[in-house]
């Protein structure tokens, strides 16, 4: 029996198989691909990303109905855009990467109102420093408020102080120091015997030498080399002991600074109000200006999280298993694509509801808002160039930098809006908001590392206040609204420095005087004798732990230098001696062999 060169009935089978996949690619492909990028788009956003249809076609794709919800409020969208169109290099996708050699967005509206809360729980870190979203918690912003009744110090731990942490971690220092010295000091004593030994058994052999003997004279001056030698040794050690002595002075002397610091602490911890302008500032203004900083720095983790720097390895969970899924590692090669690269997106913008900028002027003028992207890549270090960022509109210029090309990441923000209205904002946890209309609005921000610089300034001439009916008017609501309702300008300034993980806030604006003085003159005396109180309650539970540091520190100096003085001593004696013996056998004439 003989067969074909084909089973024609297998091929039929594999052709009706291959159809029905062709069949269902474009049946599902478009609706599989716009659920993936929506899954992966609201877990890197850690807000919802919706899409309302996606076209793909040979090298291109276009999104139409683009949602992104606000990971920073629960019922606005970050942005929309009636059309985002990509072209896609075809290369890359044979290694399952994606290289977005253009994309264009058409129609975006930022700061929209939507219906539900787009929030999402943010995945966890993959090379970030912080949780973005808990960041703000990191600041305590100052009481305002009003002393009423006797202030109780009761709930003051002395654990919990600076300065009892600090001054027993440092007198365990001392402690600790003191064994480790035992063992050295110990040591140089039985050196120094032995040197002395040595300096008398050579007296006692020069003590019937003569002028002749000049081996022995040479071994004689051998002896002083050791004794020199052994000199060294304990001043080495005594160097060492000073310098160690002089750092548990200091720190001694430190817990004055710790002490001020529990001094805040305590008022702080008991709710005291400050009367000081600045920390009037904090109150007032500190949350609002936490708010517009931690909008950055969500960003800027965001791109360390999924834009990790260098060449490092990169992990990341493996494929769902029922057991030990582990862990993907992929390690980067120079040359190679990342596996995610957008080379150049473009955007016309507006600023959503309501117009940006006042006026009929600014309406129209929403077309013309333009920005540009280039090179947002999952790995920087193989694209080998930052991540740029440019806004430009009327009354709006945006400019950014994320370089994470090295293995130090530095991002920088720059914003300048003009004449753009802000929604109400809420006075220090009072009932009162300011409108503050149309106003001008400078902010930069750096991250290199993990060390942050940012400032940010507000000002507005036609400013208004708005108290809230329902809310009981207190004493310092009262107070403050009296001086800040007959105020029309705001000027505003704030400025963060120090790491990411411990961030110091500074507020100025041009309330700050005016309000400290109104609660002053109110409530100056209670407030200070407050303050004696709880200063005096501090110093009781500090006071028996500093005197024991101190006591501990100066007990270890006149333990260890009498004991180092007294070695030091003895080796000089025997050389004085050894030396005057020498002298009085060669009367000061250089001999031969002598160095």
């Amino acid at each position: 029996m003989t067969t074909g060169v084909f089973r024609w009935r297998a091929v039929g089978v594999l052709l009706g198989l291959l159809l029905l996949i062709f069949v269902a690619w474009l049946l599902f492909a478009e609706t599989l691909a716009r659920r993936s990028l929506e899954s992966i788009g609201t877990r890197v956003m850690g807000a919802k990303v919706e899409i309302g249809s996606l076209d793909l076609g040979p090298g291109r794709a276009t999104l139409e109905g683009v949602i992104v919800a606000s990971p920073f409020e629960p019922f606005r969208n970050l942005f929309e855009a009636d059309e985002l169109a990509a072209e896609v290099a075809v290369l890359p996708l044979l290694e399952k990467k994606l290289v977005i050699e253009r994309l264009a967005a058409n129609g975006m509206r930022f700061n929209t109102r939507r219906e539900s809360d787009g929030r999402v729980e943010l995945e966890g870190g993959r090379g970030g420093l912080i949780d973005p979203r808990t960041w703000s918690e990191l600041f305590d912003f100052p009481a305002l408020d009003l002393v009423t009744g006797e202030v109780s110090v009761d709930d003051l731990d002395a654990d919990s102080l600076y300065t009892v942490q600090e001054a027993r971690a440092l007198t365990r220092r001392a402690d600790s120091t003191w064994s480790g010295w035992q063992a050295r000091i110990a040591d140089v004593e039985d050196s120094v015997t032995a040197t002395v030994e040595a300096v008398e058994t050579m007296l006692e052999r020069l003590s019937r030498a003569r002028i002749t003997d000049i081996g022995l004279i040479n071994d004689a001056r051998k002896t002083v080399e050791q004794v020199d030698a052994t000199v060294d040794r304990v001043t080495g050690l005594e160097g060492e002991v000073q310098g160690t002595l002089d750092s548990l002075e200091a720190g001694v002397a430190g817990l004055q600074d710790a002490k001020r610091r529990d001094y805040e602490r305590a008022r702080q911890l008991l709710r005291l109000p400050s009367l000081d302008a600045n920390a009037v500032a904090t109150a007032l203004f500190g949350p609002v200006a936490v708010e517009r900083f931690q909008r950055a720095v969500y960003w800027s983790e965001l791109s360390r999280r999924y834009m990790p720097p260098g060449l490092r390895p990169r992990a990341r969970p493996g494929p769902a298993r029922l057991r030990r899924s582990g862990q993907t590692v992929q390690f980067p090669r120079e040359g190679a694509y990342p596996g995610f690269l957008l080379q150049t997106a473009e955007a016309s913008l507006s600023l959503g509801d309501e117009p940006g900028v006042e006026g009929a002027e600014g309406a129209a003028a929403a077309a013309e808002y333009a920005g540009r992207l280039t090179g947002l890549t999952s790995a920087p270090a193989l694209y080998g160039r930052p991540t740029e960022l440019d806004v430009q509109a009327p009354g709006v210029a945006v400019a950014g930098l994320f370089d994470h090309t090295g293995d130090t990441p530095r991002d920088s923000l720059g914003a300048t809006l003009s004449g753009v209205r802000l929604d109400t904002l809420s006075l220090g946890g009072l009932p009162i908001r300011l409108a503050p209309g149309a106003l001008d609005t400078r902010m930069s921000f750096s991250l290199e590392g993990g060390e942050l610089r940012a400032r940010m300034s507000m000002d507005a001439d036609r400013v208004e206040w708005l108290r809230e009916e329902s809310a009981a008017g207190g004493e310092v609501e009262n107070l403050v609204w009296r001086v800040v309702s007959g105020v029309s300008r705001l000027e505003l300034s704030a400025q963060l420095t120090g790491s990411l993980e411990n961030p110091g806030l500074s507020v100025r604006s041009n309330l700050d005087r005016a309000v400290a003085d109104a609660l002053r003159a109110v409530a100056g005396e209670e407030i200070a004798a407050a303050e004696r109180r709880v200063r005096a309650e501090v110093d009781r539970l500090v006071g028996d732990k500093i005197s024991a540091a101190d006591s501990r520190v100066a007990t270890l100096r006149t333990q260890v230098e009498p004991l180092l003085a007294a070695q030091d001593e003895r080796l000089r004696e025997a050389k004085r001696q050894l030396e005057e013996r020498i002298r009085e056998l060669t009367g000061g004439v250089r001999l031969p062999g002598e160095s």
